[in-house]
């Protein structure tokens, strides 16, 4: 799970923030702080993996603050949350190693983004020990393109292939809010029926797929599985 501090003067963006962040399971928000310094006495003493970070704040701005963590080593990566639009603001946060930037307000939808490309980059850093320069230019550029090497380095540490898991995924996203038994996946796939649910229950746990027992013929419980959809997310 990754650790979230909120650094944000005013209490009921905080507060939203906050709400935004642990709505994805994997992220928890450990602290808020009002205060820049405040949140670097803790980082000091508390591991952090990401801050989301408010420019104009009292006492330590958003931009001492980023300058100060940076120059003391504190190795957190940074989202930058503020009203600021203009190009200078920009030009000088992004020395700092701030991962993204929203503006204010901003939605759900796209602080949930923000948060997915965080973990989608960190896990790949965290899987693999080196990179091609395909797996750079993910990280650095298209998110699909970094879903795509994330998808291929999981599959592979556990012993399964791409081709027949997005067999899987495009019989799925032809047939959207549709569920199938896995007996119906493994001959889409030309899977056995014991290979068809190790990548079924892949899926699953890479929040791919959602699965529900419903009854079937006689009233006999059958697992059917479906695409997850953007809501469920």
């Amino acid at each position: 799970m990754y650790r979230v501090i909120i650094v944000e003067d005013e209490p009921e963006i905080a507060r939203s923030t906050k709400s935004c962040v642990e709505k994805n399971p994997e992220f928890q928000v450990k602290a808020i702080f009002s205060d820049g310094q405040e949140a670097l006495n803790y980082i000091w003493l508390n591991p952090v993996d990401l801050i989301v970070l408010d420019l104009f704040m009292p006492h330590m701005n958003g931009k001492e603050f980023l300058y100060r963590l940076r120059k003391e080593n504190l190795l957190a990566d940074v989202i930058v949350v503020t009203a600021a639009n203009d190009a200078e603001n920009i030009r000088e946060v992004l020395p700092y190693g701030v991962v993204d930037y929203l503006l204010k307000p901003f939605t759900a939808q796209r602080f949930s983004e923000a948060l997915e490309r965080f973990g989608q980059r960190h896990r790949i850093i965290s899987a693999i020990s080196s990179l091609d320069q395909q797996g750079i230019d993910a990280m650095f550029s298209n998110p699909g393109k970094e879903t795509a090497v994330l998808r291929r380095t999981r599959l592979e540490e556990k012993g399964l292939e791409l081709v027949p898991y997005e067999a899987l995924l495009d019989f799925l996203d032809r047939h959207p809010g549709q569920a199938f038994p896995a007996e119906t996946l493994a001959r889409q796939a030309g899977l056995s029926r014991v290979a068809v649910r190790r990548y079924l229950s892949e899926m699953i746990e890479a929040r791919e797929l959602v699965s529900g027992v419903e009854m079937g013929e006689g009233h006999k419980p059958v697992m059917l599985y479906r695409r997850r959809e953007e809501a469920e997310s």
